[in-house]
């Protein structure tokens, strides 16, 4: 039975709901809880209205759907600006779209949804999983689209599929070809900064708990390779932000740190340096991070008076560039501007008043700022706790945390040390983001949310901005070994992480799993998401010389390559189906009978033939008959020896 032209298909309809649920799964992780429901509903009602089970919505109903889920999305994100709520609203548009399906139309308004939905995933990560991932949507809306065109419906289900797989397959070489040759260009729109799908890292503030949060995660911040070996981990000080303003409880940037360069630092470098290259994953923020004094090597990154590394617009994908880290003697000593000196001084009126009276007994009874350093790092060392978990303070936690508590995480040893050197007249700030990393077998670091951390830079006349980690007197383990190593008993430690493989890396195999993993995925990252760093070089020794002329022939060239074999497959002799025995026996007698005078015409039937072939050469009418008899037999009857009965009679046929 065939299905009319302006039905849908068995295949079709189901073929459209599995595009559905494969497009839409994986951004459930991204939107809210409830929109899952929204689909399984949307799913389990439209096979309801194929089974004649449920009606199909009326007019106020799907007005009532649709103000629904509007008050879902302003309930959960508070209006629709903001990349989440537009996506939650596309995929509750889709949802809906599956009841009011009424034919091909509709249908084809769902598929050409489905299509975007699947590639809108891309907007959230770019990784190598999420590429599988669309292309999984793609291939599963492709097969929604064959079915929708099949009319039969008692054709094999896994037809719509086949068919979708070999239209993606077709189109893979052309997409290459484009890959390759194309600039990337920017979106036709400018997409809001995801806002509810938090990006877990390091924050433009800090106070206490911040980082400590942030060893819930094992997600990935950044991967580097270095030009040459890896330094020890005890250089490796991943700066982000500089934090220069204190109001009591929490860090943030002053306004001497807004001042940009184009490029590297301002005076020449003697000390040493290492050239490394950074991919960094998502963060919504402009800053990147970089070792010691950087010096940017990529086109528009620049770097700040306060040494931050920037990005000329916040990084919502995943990125690479280049720096440079100098060494030994590379921070500023030539002075320190006034501007800088009061805001690294500055004090909150009132705020922590036991340790500023301290600080500034201990500053006149210290006889250099260095002594002073030394008896405030050998408190620390004697008499304070390194921990996950750290007592909850109060309105002056600089005091509860030195005089009451003494245990917490590096921001609260980093803001206490900065405090007091500010009060004691040694200029202090406060610098967050990421120490050591992970040795990767390929020779390259993952730096992970968990080695967050935050340290202290204090202004010694003649020596410029000298680093003072506070936690490394604490717990000098931390700086030797990663968080992961030291607190690996701690129930808080990935509690944000719950699937992270980083668990079982004690367990042989899934430690290598998980590193050939990242592997790929630094791949991917270095050479298809960071393919803009190659391409002109590419081209340019394609081309010799990259302009539109040769650009234009270069990619119409490829693309008829790419083509080729979609056009040899479709230029290449079909092979036909092979015939039986008894198909063979039957054609020669057609042969036969053709040469006596009496051809079958196109479409006759194998009785009417032999009727009409009988009446012409009467003198065979027995043969003809008992020929096409045996024919009939061995087609559609059980007799086993009807082919060489046939195959006799034809032979013994005469004219």
């Amino acid at each position: 039975m065939a299905t009319p032209p302006w039905q849908l298909s068995r295949h079709g309809t189901l073929w459209i709901l599995i595009g559905f649920a494969v497009a839409v799964a994986p951004l459930l992780r991204h939107l809210p809880p409830w929109l899952a429901a929204v689909g399984a509903i949307a799913m389990l009602w439209r096979i309801q209205i194929y089974r004649g089970r449920w009606g199909a919505p009326g007019r106020w109903l799907k007005l009532a759907l649709v103000a629904l889920g509007g008050a879902g999305l302003l309930l959960s994100f508070g209006g629709l600006a903001g990349l989440e709520p537009m996506v939650s609203l596309l995929v509750i548009a889709y949802a809906l779209k599956l009841l009011e399906m009424h034919g091909r139309r509709d249908a084809l308004v769902a598929i050409y949804l489905g299509f975007f939905v699947a590639v809108v995933q891309g907007l959230f990560d770019q990784g190598i999983t999420t590429a599988l991932q669309v292309l999984a949507g793609v291939v599963a809306v492709s097969a929604g689209l064959a079915g929708a065109n099949q009319r039969d419906l008692h054709g094999r289900p896994g037809r719509p599929l086949a068919s979708a797989a070999i239209l993606v397959a077709q189109a893979l070489p052309l997409m290459l070809v484009l890959f390759l040759l194309m600039p990337r260009l920017g979106p036709l729109w400018d997409v809001p900064t995801p806002g509810r799908s938090a990006i877990t890292g390091m924050g433009d503030t800090v106070a206490p708990g911040d980082i400590t949060r942030l060893s819930r995660s094992a997600g990935i911040a950044f991967r580097v390779r270095f030009e040459g070996e890896i330094p020890p981990r005890g250089q490796l000080y991943w700066r982000g932000l500089t934090l220069s303003q204190f109001d009591g409880r929490r860090w943030s940037r002053g306004p001497s740190g807004e001042t940009a360069r184009a490029s590297g630092p301002a005076q020449r470098r003697d000390g040493g340096f290492s050239d490394y290259s950074v991919t960094l994953e998502r963060t919504g923020t402009d800053w990147l991070y970089a070792l010691a004094v950087p010096e940017p090597l990529s086109r528009g990154v620049g770097v700040k008076s306060d040494y931050t590394l920037v990005n000329p617009a916040p990084v919502h994908a995943r990125m690479g560039y280049r720096a440079r880290a100098w060494h030994a003697g590379a921070m500023d000593a030539a002075g320190l501007a006034p501007g800088i000196r009061a805001e690294t001084m500055a004090l909150p009126a009132g705020s922590n008043p036991r340790t500023v009276a301290t600080a500034r007994a201990w500053a006149r009874e210290a006889p250099s700022p260095e002594a002073l350093i030394d008896r405030v790092l050998q408190l620390f060392n004697r008499q304070f706790v390194y921990t996950l978990e750290p007592a909850r303070l109060g309105r002056h936690g600089v005091d509860d945390f030195l005089w009451t508590t003494r245990e917490g995480f590096c921001e609260h040893f980093a803001s206490a040390f900065t405090l007091f050197m500010r009060a004691a007249g040694i200029p202090a700030r406060v610098v967050v983001g990421y120490q050591g990393g992970e040795a990767h077998p390929e020779g390259y670091l993952i730096v992970r949310h968990y080695d967050a951390h935050a340290w202290a830079e204090v202004w010694l006349d003649g020596r410029g901005w000298v680093r003072v980690d506070p936690t490394a007197a604490v717990a000098p383990e931390r700086i030797r070994m990663s968080l992961v190593d030291l607190f690996a008993a701690e129930d808080g430690l990935f509690a944000d992480s719950p699937l992270s493989l980083v668990r079982f890396r004690d367990v042989g195999w899934i430690n290598q799993l998980r590193l050939r993993m990242d592997a790929v995925e630094y791949a991917w990252g270095r050479w298809v998401l960071g393919y803009d760093d190659v391409q002109l070089d590419l081209l340019a020794r394609l081309l010799g010389r990259v302009d539109a002329g040769r650009m234009a022939l270069l990619l119409l060239a490829a693309g008829l390559l790419a083509l080729a074999p979609v056009l040899a497959i479709a230029l290449w002799p079909t092979r036909r189906h092979p015939r039986d025995g008894a198909d063979r026996a039957y054609l020669r007698f057609c042969t036969r009978m053709a040469s006596l005078g009496v051809a079958r015409r196109p479409g006759e039937g194998v009785r009417d033939f032999a009727e009409r072939a009988a009446r012409a050469r009467p003198e065979l009418a027995a043969s003809i008959r008992a020929i096409s008899l045996c024919y009939e037999k061995s087609r559609y009857g059980r007799g086993g020896d009807q082919v060489r009965q046939l195959r006799r009679r034809v032979a013994s046929l005469r004219g």
